[in-house]
């Protein structure tokens, strides 16, 4: 299935079931009032949410709809056993009512009859169960197969073939056949039709969707003439560019000055997502900053008393694409402790350009007791609230030790730095530089807001160990 088709199925199915999460709702409320008429004396107490209580919708509907998401049922259109769909569609249902259920006993919306959302939630599995399994692979199958029309190298069509006959695509696309440079050979299981010299032919005395570009064994030139004819006439051209391939970048089609531009990201891109992200730093950070305020005064009093200098030590480090800032922590070292790094070099026990002493002279008795369980890191929700940092994401460099890093190191950068991470709950300081690196790139590779609360949740876990040093 093509990518565009894909989403547009994808947000169909979304929007589907976001009217069938109302519908069922309504269907609930009626099943809810018959259940009360017939026992009068049992637990289905009256209630009307048809029009007094109909602002309910605006939090249920969202509440599924978020969860179905969330699920993933919208991830994988087909190539999905119908046991599987019912169990993603089962899990999400439950789930979404007992955040229903947490919900209304937040607001304390006790008027509301629990059973009216029980009721609910069958019918709400039912109804998207059948929707996923048996109404839309329906009609998928009634919608006519494209009839795609072949042009260029017969070797590299191959895969392409491959993929448009795979079981999961083969009811969507029929081939016309090829059209091949002279001196090219063609599959033997698809009808040649001439050289790309023939295009208007073939178009003219068949039914053709879409053409497939295949570059290789194609001059630039006749690449853009078949695609302006296409063009004349309507029918859409793929270019099938796989010299542009790329290894861990997702492509995407722009424009500048009136042409078209290929853009290359392996960087989380989903504006919604990263506005999200942000606005969950900046009410965590400030949160964090006013309910800890009385933990800072009481570090900050005792950095005073125990050890002479500053009780802030900042220091310029590395974020986003090699931005830099000023960080923020409380001093756990001596004040000169910065000119005494030359002479303990010999003594650094992390790998690659970091350097790190479990048993560092340098820091004081009540750093060391901050360092162990990360304390003297909480002056970066300041950085986090005003924009420097992310609550979640790759901790920031020294910019010294960016200018050490191979290139594929320097990839960690296309994230804004964080207070945690991968690396803050997967052994810190035990780990090799190396492999700090790749699970700052997995983090990076994988993101998602579930992924940034599931490293929030651990961070806890790991800083009650105090395992830092």
């Amino acid at each position: 299935m093509l990518r565009r088709t894909f989403k547009f199925q994808s947000e169909v199915a979304a929007f589907t079931d976001a009217v069938l999460v109302a519908v069922t709702l309504l269907l609930a409320l009626a099943t809810h009032k018959v259940l009360a008429w017939l026992f009068p004396a049992g637990t289905f107490a009256i209630f009307d949410m048809f029009w007094s209580n109909s602002w309910l919708y605006i939090l249920i509907v969202p509440v599924y709809g978020f969860v179905l998401d969330f699920s993933g049922l919208y991830r994988q259109i087909i190539g999905v056993s119908p046991v599987r769909r019912w169990q993603q569609v089962t899990r999400a249902s439950l789930l979404s009512f007992a955040i229903l259920l947490g919900l209304l006993y937040v607001l304390r919306l006790h008027m509301i009859p629990r059973t009216i959302l029980a009721i609910h939630c069958i019918y709400t599995i039912a109804a998207i169960g059948i929707r996923a399994n048996y109404v839309q692979p329906f009609l998928a199958g009634r919608s006519p197969r494209r009839r795609i029309l072949l042009v260029g190298s017969g070797e590299q069509a191959t895969s392409v073939l491959a993929w448009l006959r795979h079981p999961d695509r083969a009811h969507d696309f029929e081939m016309v056949g090829f059209l091949t440079p002279p001196g090219q050979t063609t599959p033997p299981d698809i009808q040649h039709l001439g050289s790309p010299d023939d295009l208007s032919t073939v178009l003219h005395s068949t039914v053709v969707d879409a053409v497939i570009l295949l570059s290789h064994g194609l001059t630039t030139e006749t690449t853009t003439a078949i695609i302006r004819q296409c063009e004349t006439e309507g029918i859409e051209a793929w270019l099938m560019a796989d010299f542009l391939q790329s290894t861990i970048a997702e492509i995407s089609l722009d424009e500048i000055a009136g042409e078209p531009m290929l853009i290359y990201s392996s960087t989380a891109k989903s504006a919604w997502s990263l506005m999200f992200k942000r606005l969950m730093d900046i009410i965590l950070s400030a949160v964090g900053l006013i309910v800890l305020s009385p933990l800072f005064l009481g570090i900050m009093l005792a950095i005073r008393l125990t050890s002479p200098g500053p009780i802030f030590f900042s220091q310029i480090r590395s974020t986003l694409r090699g931005r830099t800032f000023r960080m923020y922590k409380f001093r756990t070292m001596v004040p000169d402790a910065e000119n005494m790094r030359d002479t303990l070099e010999d003594l650094n026990e992390v790998s690659g350009p970091v350097f790190k002493i479990k048993d560092d002279p340098r820091v004081t008795p009540v750093g060391r007791w901050l360092r162990r369980y990360s304390l003297d890191e909480l002056p970066q929700l300041w950085n986090v609230l005003i924009g420097d940092m992310s609550i979640v994401g790759p901790r920031p460099p020294i910019p010294a030790e960016v200018e050490q890093y191979e290139s594929w190191q320097r990839r960690r950068l296309s994230m804004r730095a964080g207070c945690t991470c991968l690396w803050q709950i997967s052994g810190r300081n035990h780990l090799p530089f190396e492999e700090w690196m790749r699970l700052d790139l997995k983090y990076i590779d994988t993101w998602s807001l579930g992924l940034d609360f599931k490293i929030i949740l651990k961070t806890f876990g790991t800083i009650f160990r105090g395992t830092g040093y």
